[in-house]
């Protein structure tokens, strides 16, 4: 007689991409055992019958905690308001380049800051939701979930957190179809991993991109990627491999590849978004690193379906002098960022 919570948390979809077992697929799937998991056409054949696999289990899973029944044709029968229980389904990050679709993209997904890689899928149902199939148009944020589930149960979560939390309410949203916008803001921040010692991640270069979001050798390769860091198999690099991923094109002498930000911060309010990013950047005439920071600011949206993403060759700043509409904008969320 106590509120409890689970989470189940799926494997899939995710690199290494994989054949999933067959029968986890619709009759007639497609036979993907012969293609080829480097080939980025392959990769996003293989992503869509990953994610129709974990579709199944999620049904499957349903079904045997009572949530749901399997009706006479075998598809799902899922009633919420005949359940106490509330069902929250939601995407941990961006998706891998080699798997998005337009009209997203592919060059500014998952590791970036960037829209393509931090929009996420988010659904929730069940009784405390009023009037179902529909879309909330705000922003919310993943943190918001850490007070949802508070509120679910009945708890008054900034009273009983000791400390200051960054969510925001989500349970308005669904009990009210009129609820306005709650959140004025929200940040996003992207990076390799802390480590001892002042460590980095070492480069990994996936296709055409330079990046040092894979924390080891296995995870760039499961990737895709060829990793330059000690254990490379590259032939004739240091045997330390490279810290940088600018010596990565230092070491071949030429701009080989596209250099992703070591680190970046975001912040969006409803129509625009700034994005900050840090990294090492290749210089061709000396042949050596160069600390870069840029300074961007888009115009974005969630129009169905083709949205307004922060694409490059979109910013704001670079095309001219900012509206006295954009103006303003800039300097409210430039303030937020520096007091986050």
């Amino acid at each position: 007689n106590k509120p409890w919570m689970t989470t189940v948390s799926f494997a899939t979809a995710h690199t290494p991409v994989m054949q999933p077992p067959p029968a986890l697929l619709k009759p007639g799937a497609v036979d993907a055992s012969g293609l080829d998991c480097a080939n980025p056409i392959a990769q996003r054949a293989l992503t869509n019958q990953m994610i129709e696999a974990m579709d199944t289990e999620v049904g499957r899973l349903l079904v045997e905690t009572g949530l749901a029944r399997r009706d006479a044709d075998g598809g799902l029968s899922y009633n919420p308001d005949e359940t106490d229980t509330m069902l929250i389904i939601a995407g941990d990050n961006g998706t891998f380049g080699g798997a998005v679709k337009v009209p997203f993209d592919t060059g500014r997904a998952k590791g970036t800051v960037y829209q393509t890689g931090v929009w996420v899928p988010l659904v929730i149902s069940g009784p405390l939701v009023n009037q179902p199939d529909r879309s909330v148009k705000h922003m919310v944020n993943i943190a918001d979930l850490y007070q949802l589930f508070g509120e679910i149960a009945g708890i008054d979560v900034p009273r009983a957190v000791p400390r200051s939390i960054d969510s925001a309410t989500l349970l308005p949203y669904l009990v009210n179809p009129r609820q306005r916008s709650i959140r004025t803001w929200n940040f996003t921040q992207a990076g390799p991993n802390l480590q001892a010692n002042n460590g980095i991640n070492a480069p990994c270069t996936i296709q055409n991109t330079c990046t040092q979001i894979p924390v080891t050798k296995s995870v760039c390769e499961d990737n895709g990627g060829i990793w330059w860091g000690k254990g490379s198999t590259v032939q004739g690099i240091p045997a330390d491999g490279f810290r940088l991923y600018c010596e990565v094109n230092a070491w071949l002498g030429k701009d080989a590849y596209t250099i992703q930000p070591m680190s970046s911060v975001a912040i969006r309010n409803d129509s625009y978004k700034l994005v900050k990013n840090s990294y090492q950047n290749y210089d061709a005439a000396s042949n050596s690193c160069v600390a870069v920071e840029t300074d961007e600011f888009y115009a974005i949206n969630e129009a169905v379906p083709v949205p307004t993403l922060d694409r490059e060759g979109a910013d704001l700043k670079a095309k001219g002098p900012l509206t006295p509409v954009q103006q303003p904008n800039y300097v409210v969320l430039t303030t937020q960022l520096a007091k986050i």
